[in-house]
């Protein structure tokens, strides 16, 4: 523990005394104010006024011991520049462990500290966020609700069912899952405007979007990409998207390095939320990190879509370094 330093209390004597007097009835006898006032014959108001004075000037010096985290300076950092509603970095993973498994195990204790009875969690797509139940636990059952962020049915283009991890994450917290029971992904819009006008699909878009949490990831716009690896973008639509200033995507919506929408082929094929859904959320949470995702972080932030961030160490430093 670090001892705070020794202030020198730059008041009259008889007013030091009088204000430790009062700070030790309040902070170490637990004495309300109006108590304190009738024992030492004061009004409430001088009793308030001489408690401030007793902050302001030192005599009472108060120390926040938070957990013992070894990146909480840089969490601090990261939050303040880049005006985060909450942050959680991790060291970087060691040789024999991948980044996403790290991600993924912040990821779950992060949204498990967070849930709350009747509370609805919306869940995106991806492969980190995949991971996330195999280290979610909870003490006890948490009667809340998650919701997919997309559509993961099966598509004719890509497996994405395989990363729905909604089921399994309410099954372990004990509560229940929405699904959103259509293709994250169809041939045409008319498919698309057809399956949304179901009433089930409808209902199910509508829990989502009004989810106060929402937890997803952000894609970049390289050979890495999901969408191009499962076929639903080909080599030329990805590289006609990079010229056209796209540097990631959410919830497979693309976007350029200030935020703002890129147009591209799947959006009137895409059943799911928007990037406007994720930035009306209390709280939208990105799950990231690395080189290649750095661009398409600071750009989900500074679009308004991400408030908070679960990363790793070299990750924040490099988003730090190079700012808002």
């Amino acid at each position: 523990m670090v001892t705070p330093p020794i202030r020198k209390i730059d008041l009259p004597l008889a007013e030091h005394r009088l204000c430790a007097r009062v700070a030790r009835l309040y902070y170490e006898s637990d004495m309300t104010q109006e108590r304190i006032a009738d024992l030492m014959v004061l009004s409430r108001m001088k009793v308030n006024r001489l408690l401030s004075l007793a902050l302001r000037t030192g005599i009472v010096q108060i120390q926040i011991i938070g957990p013992d985290e070894s990146h909480g300076d840089l969490q601090q950092s990261l939050m303040s520049a880049f005006g985060l509603r909450d942050a959680r970095v991790v060291s970087d993973p060691l040789p024999e462990q991948s980044l996403r498994s790290v991600l993924a195990r912040a990821a779950a204790e992060w949204l498990a500290e967070r849930l709350a009875p009747d509370l609805v969690v919306g869940v995106g797509l991806g492969r980190t966020i995949a991971l996330i139940h195999e280290t979610f636990a909870v003490p006890r059952p948490v009667p809340c609700c998650f919701v997919t962020l997309e559509g993961v049915g099966v598509s004719p283009k890509a497996g994405f069912a395989a990363y729905d991890v909604t089921s399994r994450l309410a099954e372990a917290a004990g509560g229940r899952a929405e699904i959103i029971s259509a293709p994250t992904f169809v041939s045409t819009r008319v498919v698309r405007d057809a399956l949304v006008a179901e009433p089930s699909v409808q209902a199910s878009l509508q829990i989502a979007r009004a989810a106060p949490l929402m937890i997803q990831s952000v894609g970049s716009v390289t050979a890495d990409s999901l969408l191009l690896q499962h076929g639903t973008l080909t080599k030329e639509s990805l590289a006609a998207l990079r010229k056209a200033g796209a540097v990631g995507d959410a919830l497979g919506h693309f976007f350029d390095a200030n935020g703002e929408p890129v147009p591209a082929p799947t959006d009137e094929l895409h059943i799911g939320l928007t990037l406007d859904d994720l930035r009306k959320s209390a709280t939208s949470a990105v799950v990231a990190g690395g080189e290649e995702k750095v661009l398409a972080i600071r750009a989900a932030i500074r679009g308004g879509f991400a408030n908070a961030l679960i990363t790793n160490a070299a990750t924040a430093s490099t988003l730090i370094d190079l700012g808002l």
